[in-house]
């Protein structure tokens, strides 16, 4: 699949962690697409959608007569320990009560502070602009990582421990009645870096600059700029409010996260330089007043960064004094870890797992993450026979999930069955898994009336049944899932054609010319909301590969979207669910595992169910420490 899911939702800093690590960087996902310190949208790409999401795995009561009055009702801000309660109470719109974010806790007794600690990169080059709202040209991985440390200021962000969304720059929330216009009021004592308070005008600035597309700002390409147009943002500076007026109804979730892209930066520093000229504006490349845990202190993008920790973040400072980002590759990031050279990695090649996790001086932490890189076979369903379901169906029990992960991926996968991942509260547990059966593969071509000749299975034209199984050569998994299905479309009687190509051939074939009959796809790292597979599982999706449309699946897709009761709308993707599954356009494989590599001596870790980057993330670094 030649996944384009929508540009603010989804994670570049995953999916090329992820397919780096995983030893396919010719994904056939979009390229980095999210804006890199928009926090909020991005820690909860990593863990589900929100706390709306967990309610709705439980039930639609959560939804009380008081939270769905037609006035506007406030979020009342809970204590930190409220937080899961809070989370799954509805408000006014089907909105979440949020909690208040706590404080940041104390180093553990005997911890020592300070010190440095140093991340190795496998990009060759660090970032080359830390802007909070980066252009699509410059958005990355190594963006993204340097701006988690010094950007910060999103009005809620998702709680990983508790898996609800809580207030973050924001010490209350009201929702209007028609669930269109969100009002957040600011926290006191929110600071810069330099001491200068945090106000709502600097996020006016923010918006009024990153939303603008005029000759005054004609390089405006900021990655998430389709979705920061369904905002229009005012402020209130004597309530210190920030007021976000949607132009549509939207799932909670979703709302939240256009809402998260919106990020301060210090007007009176930025004012009067241009939004997107580095060249012009040096804080674009070396900014010197922010906001986020750690501020830049110096460095270059081909030798190495130095963050400093800022006494200014409102969640308290962090333990490390200096944290140093240098820029690596697939061959030495191992071994500076192991070497002492470096403490930290976030991805690194499969084919030295095995041995990092046996060293006694390394920590290896990997999971499975909920919007992780993911493979499917694509049915062409335009042309016979994959436009009969039966075939389809009969050549998903004849692939061993279990079985081709271990041959293509090293074992380092798990397996999925939907376009939404079983860690999702979304997940519907009754879609057909189609589990691996030759026989049952076998009876169900008999039954739809396909018979053997000599061995060879005919089609309905009396010819022999012959597939071509498309996929890019630069991708060695997919390679390898080409061979298998050979082999085991074989055991049919399938002629199977492997036919790989170079990568940008490849997507002409299949996305211009819908020239083959099986399309092998990968996809993965953005929002794991299930709303992101509608452009490619609706009849005219801009990334349906397949052909496929079915009328009533549309519908749920565009319901889906507006449905602000969680216990509903998981009501409406288990449909959704079900009809791709039984239909078939797509056979889901598996999502691969991701993992990070530390040096024993970093204590303070807490790898969870958080899909990538949990050091990045909610400030889950500022408690990392060393213990000699």
């Amino acid at each position: 699949m030649h996944k384009k899911t929508p540009l603010l939702v989804v994670l570049a800093l995953v999916a090329s962690a992820l397919l780096a690590a995983c030893g396919d960087n010719t994904a056939t996902t979009a390229p980095a697409t999210t804006a890199a310190a928009t926090t909020a949208a991005a820690t909860t790409a990593a863990a589900t959608t929100a706390a709306a999401t967990t309610a709705a795995a439980t039930t639609a009561a959560a939804t009380t007569a008081a939270a769905t009055t037609a006035a506007a009702t406030t979020a009342a801000a809970t204590t930190p320990a409220a937080t899961t309660a809070a989370g799954t109470t509805a408000a006014a719109g089907g909105a979440p009560n949020l909690a208040l974010q706590a404080t940041l806790s104390p180093a553990p007794a005997g911890a020592p502070t300070g010190g440095t600690f140093t991340y190795v990169s496998l990009a060759g080059e660090l970032a080359p602009v830390m802007h909070p709202y980066p252009s699509a040209a410059d958005n990355s991985q190594s963006v993204a990582e340097a701006d988690f440390l010094i950007w910060d200021g999103n009005m809620v962000e998702y709680d990983f421990t508790n898996l609800v969304w809580v207030l973050h720059y924001a010490k209350d929330m009201k929702v209007s009645s028609d669930g269109k216009t969100y009002t957040f009021t600011l926290r006191d004592g929110l600071k810069w870096s330099d001491g200068s308070d945090v106000t709502v005008a600097d996020y006016q600035y923010a918006y009024d600059n990153a939303i603008k597309e005029d000759t005054a700002n004609p390089d405006n390409n900021f990655v998430g700029l389709e979705d920061l147009k369904k905002i229009k943002l005012t402020t209130d500076a004597s309530s210190k409010t920030l007021t976000f007026a949607l132009d549509d109804v939207y799932a909670t979730d979703l709302a939240l996260s256009y809402i998260s892209a919106v990020l301060p930066v210090p007007s009176k520093v930025w004012q009067g330089k241009p939004w997107y000229d580095a060249t012009k504006n040096p804080e674009i490349t070396k900014p010197t007043v922010t906001n986020g845990p750690y501020t830049f202190s110096g460095g270059d993008a081909k030798s190495q960064y130095t963050f400093k920790a800022s006494s200014n973040w409102f969640r308290g400072k962090s333990i490390y004094d200096t944290i140093v980002f240098k820029p690596g590759s697939a061959t030495t990031v191992v071994e500076s870890v192991k070497t002492g050279q470096a403490d930290y990695t976030s991805s690194f090649p499969p084919a030295q797992y095995a041995a990092a996790k046996q060293d006694p001086n390394l920590n290896v932490y990997d999971w499975s993450a909920v919007n992780g890189t993911y493979y499917s076979v694509d049915y062409n369903t335009r042309r016979a026979p994959l436009n009969d379901k039966a075939v389809r169906i009969a050549i998903n029990y004849a692939i061993d999930r279990d079985n081709l992960i271990k041959l293509a991926q090293n074992g380092l996968g798990t397996p999925q069955y939907s376009f939404v991942n079983p860690q999702s509260p979304y997940y519907n547990k009754d879609v057909n898994q189609y589990k691996y059966n030759l026989d049952t593969a076998k009876k169900t071509l008999a039954d739809a009336g396909y018979k053997l000749d000599g061995g060879k299975l005919m089609g309905k034209d009396g010819k022999q049944i012959t597939l071509n199984v498309a996929f890019p050569t630069s991708s060695n998994p997919r390679k390898l899932i080409a061979t298998y299905l050979q082999q085991q479309l074989g055991q049919l009687g399938m002629a199977v054609n492997v036919d790989g190509k170079e990568f940008n051939a490849f997507l002409d074939q299949v996305y211009s010319k819908y020239d083959f009959d099986i399309s092998l796809g990968a996809s993965g790292g953005g929002f794991p909301d299930p709303d992101s597979f509608k452009y490619y599982a609706t009849s005219d999706g801009s990334q349906n590969d397949t052909g496929y449309g079915n009328k009533t699946l549309d519908d749920l897709f565009a319901q889906g979207a507006k449905e602000t009761d969680p216990a509903k709308r998981k009501t409406i993707y288990d449909q959704a669910q079900k009809i791709l599954s039984d239909d078939s356009p797509y056979f889901f494989l598996w999502s691969l595992n991701s993992f990070e590599l530390f040096s024993k001596k970093v204590q303070g870790v807490q790898p969870g169910f958080k899909g990538s980057y949990h050091g990045f993330t909610n400030g889950d670094i500022t408690r990392w420490y060393t213990q000699a």
